[in-house]
Formats: C-alpha cells, sequence, structure tokens
C-alpha cells in the first residue's frame, strides 16, 4: 500500500512539475519575438488595447496556443497508437498518417475547396489507418516491419501528393508546400477552437477508458473484460482525427507523437498518467520548437516542421537501435 502511495505521489507531482513548466515555456513564447515584452506590457495591452494588442493577442497567443493543443493532440495520438498497435515505434508520422492527411488536404485544395480541407484530410488519414490495421493483422509482422510499412505508406502518399502538385496552378502549389511544412504562424481562433474541442472530447473518452489500455498489456485481454478489436477500433479513428485535424490546420509537424510518450514512459507506466504527461510533454516540445524556430534565425523565421524533424530524426534512429539490440 505505501509503494502504491508513493508511485501514486511521484507521478502527481510529476504531472504538476510539468504543467508549470509548460506554463513558463508559454509564457516566454508569448514574450520572445521581434519584440520581447514583459509580463506586464502583456497584461496591459489586453485591457488598454494599445498599440501591442496586435502583435500580442493576435499573432503570439494564437500561435502559442496552436503549439499547446498540436503538441498535445500528436502527444496522446502517439501514446494511444504505441498501446493499441503494441509498437513503440507508432506514432502519426513515422506509420504515415499524417502523409495520407495531407494528400487528403492535397486533394481538397487542388480539386475542391480549402473549406473541406479537414474533411479530405481525416478521409485521407484514414486510408492509411485501414492499410495499418490490415497489415498488422498479418502474422509475423514485427513492430519494426509495421514500422518499415509506414515508410512505404509515407513515401505512396507523398508521391501521390506530388502528382497532385504536378497539375496545381501556383497559388495552389504555394498551399500544398506550406501544408507540407509544418507552419504555426497560420494559426487563427477559430482553427484553436476546432483542435481544442477534438482533444478535449478525446482526452475525455480516453481517460475513461485507461483501465481498458491498462488491460492491453495483459497478453489475454480478452478473458479480464476488454473487447480489443472495438477498442483498437475506435481508438485508432480518434487517434487519426487527433492527427488528421491538426495536420488540416497546421501541417506535418513530426515525431512529437513519437517522442513524448516515450519521455512520458521514464517517469510512468501506468496509462492514467502517461496520458496526461504525454499531453503535456507533446505541447511543451512543440512549444520549445516553435521557439527555437522563431529565434534561430531571426528575423527569418523557419516552420516548426523542419526544426521538429531535426530533432526527432536521431532520437527515432536511437530508439530502433535499442529495439533492434532487444
Amino acid at each position: 500500500m505505501q509503494d502504491y502511495l508513493k508511485i501514486l505521489n511521484k507521478n502527481i507531482f510529476f504531472i504538476f512539475f510539468a504543467f508549470i513548466v509548460l506554463t513558463a515555456v508559454f509564457l516566454i513564447s508569448v514574450k520572445v519575438g521581434d519584440i520581447n515584452y514583459s509580463i506586464k506590457s502583456i497584461f496591459n495591452a489586453y485591457f488598454t488595447k494599445n498599440s501591442e494588442y496586435f502583435v500580442i493577442y493576435e499573432i503570439r497567443l494564437p500561435r502559442s496556443l496552436a503549439a499547446v493543443l498540436v503538441g498535445a493532440s500528436l502527444g496522446v495520438a502517439g501514446l494511444v497508437m504505441q498501446y493499441i498497435l503494441k509498437n513503440p515505434l507508432a506514432s502519426p508520422f513515422t506509420l504515415g498518417i499524417s502523409h495520407g492527411a495531407l494528400f487528403g488536404a492535397s486533394l481538397s485544395i487542388v480539386f475542391f475547396s480549402s473549406l473541406y480541407l479537414p474533411l479530405f484530410a481525416f478521409l485521407g488519414a484514414n486510408v492509411v489507418t485501414a492499410m495499418i490495421l490490415l497489415l498488422s493483422r498479418l502474422r509475423g509482422f514485427s513492430p519494426e516491419v509495421l514500422v518499415l510499412s509506414g515508410v512505404a505508406i509515407s513515401a505512396l502518399f507523398g508521391s501521390a501528393s506530388m502528382f497532385l502538385q504536378y497539375f496545381a496552378d501556383d497559388l495552389q502549389l504555394s498551399n500544398i508546400i506550406n501544408w507540407s511544412f509544418g507552419d504555426l504562424s497560420k494559426a487563427e481562433y477559430f482553427s484553436i477552437g476546432i483542435v481544442a474541442l477534438i482533444f478535449a472530447g478525446s482526452a475525455i473518452y480516453f481517460y475513461f477508458k485507461k483501465w481498458d489500455f491498462n488491460a492491453l498489456d495483459i497478453s489475454e485481454s480478452e478473458n479480464v473484460g476488454v473487447n480489443v478489436k472495438k477498442l483498437t477500433l475506435v481508438s485508432l479513428l480518434i487517434a487519426t482525427l487527433l492527427s488528421s485535424v491538426s495536420v488540416a490546420y497546421f501541417g506535418i509537424i513530426g515525431f512529437i507523437g513519437l517522442i513524448a510518450p516515450h519521455f512520458a514512459r521514464l517517469v510512468s507506466g501506468d496509462f492514467r498518467f502517461l496520458l496526461p504527461i504525454s499531453a503535456i510533454i507533446g505541447a511543451t516540445l512543440l512549444l520549445v520548437s516553435d521557439i527555437g524556430s522563431r529565434m534561430l534565425l531571426s528575423p527569418i523565421e523557419l516552420p516548426v516542421g523542419i526544426l521538429t524533424s531535426f530533432i526527432g530524426a536521431p532520437l527515432f534512429l536511437i530508439l530502433l537501435i535499442k529495439l533492434y539490440r532487444k
């Protein structure tokens, strides 16, 4: 009993500490830029609606909020995919789901309207999810082979997106390329609200299913009252929705969904705590990456997707090497 309370207190303390770190990084994200603002001037701008209001509350704050919500969404989506597929290398990016969403978004831009972009991104991501589910049920499909299949799927849908780019006009081509980079600078309160709504609903569902996810670690999950097939299908659809909406509004942002759950597992092995920890770490990682993308080559801003790939690719290789040694 004492050991359980000790572990419980450790997890609660870490969540509280991680949330404080996230809050501090969020404030830094709003403060820093071409012009650095003090905390006092940020609050004064809100109440006085002075000349600083537009920069702080129409540019920096939406961007920082988007980083928090997209990072948290990708962190949770990656955690759920790793649990469901029992694959430590699973994430929306490594399995090709992000590229499927990009293809759907490209299809919407070229042949339809940007108004349908989130819907087409979700449909494109679901096509990839269906392919992953089919492949994961084949005998002898190890985690490494499933990730290699994700590489092939990414290449397939990446090529399909390039095929659409060939027939796109200049404006459509520019929009598609911007999506592929992954960029938070286009954040606005409407898209933030959509991502927040989907994230909140998804997080509530996953939390209510916390014991089912913990039971997945048991080889005979069906014997402890878990409908594995239903849980797998519904959870993957929701995780796909989380990642596809993020791609639809902000483009491909790689490796956050892979890295955040692994950092979370250094602290806890219980899904009850892994869920909030993965979300907070994902949000913090993307916020830090966004700050770096703005400051590294200031006044030039890099798309945040470029920086997350630079950081995430070496960590992905380290995970592959560890998995191979096991």
